[in-house]
């Protein structure tokens, strides 16, 4: 009985350790280290049989796995994108926006916009939704 009890406190006191939040590396002048954020960052968009682009990705940052959607099909314009990546703080999630929206917009021919973060993150459960957008290349 006593082994369960010893077994039950180290479960519960390793659980911290396993939950922490991996933060975006700065350099000593508080900026992003850019370099160390992209080492290793990976975006993939599933290629659908049909042809029909998928609007799901996946990916890896900072050795973490996230993933995410695209809410909405109307890619010329405003839309809404969600991030799913709990174990990435909320600056981590916002990069990921970013740069999924650039590969977004990219490979339907457009220009990314502003993702729009401050103005309209919402957390919802384990992921993160904010506006973003796409414009013609020619503007």
């Amino acid at each position: 009985m006593r082994l369960k009890s010893i077994l039950f406190v180290c479960l519960v006191s390793a659980q911290p350790a396993q939950a922490e939040t991996v933060r975006v590396p700065k350099l000593p002048d508080g900026s992003v280290n850019v370099e160390q954020v992209m080492s290793g960052f990976e975006i993939v968009f599933p290629i659908l049989s049909s042809g029909a682009q998928d609007f799901d990705f996946s990916g890896k940052l900072l050795g973490e796995d996230f993933g995410g959607s695209v809410l909405g099909s109307d890619i010329t314009g405003d839309l809404s994108i969600a991030i799913d990546a709990p174990t990435l703080s909320e600056h981590a999630n916002f990069l990921i926006a970013v740069l999924a929206t650039d590969a977004i917009c990219a490979r339907n021919g457009l220009r990314p916009g502003t993702v729009l973060w401050r103005e309209t993150k919402k957390r919802k459960g384990n992921s993160w939704e904010a506006s973003t957008s796409c414009s013609p290349s020619n503007e």
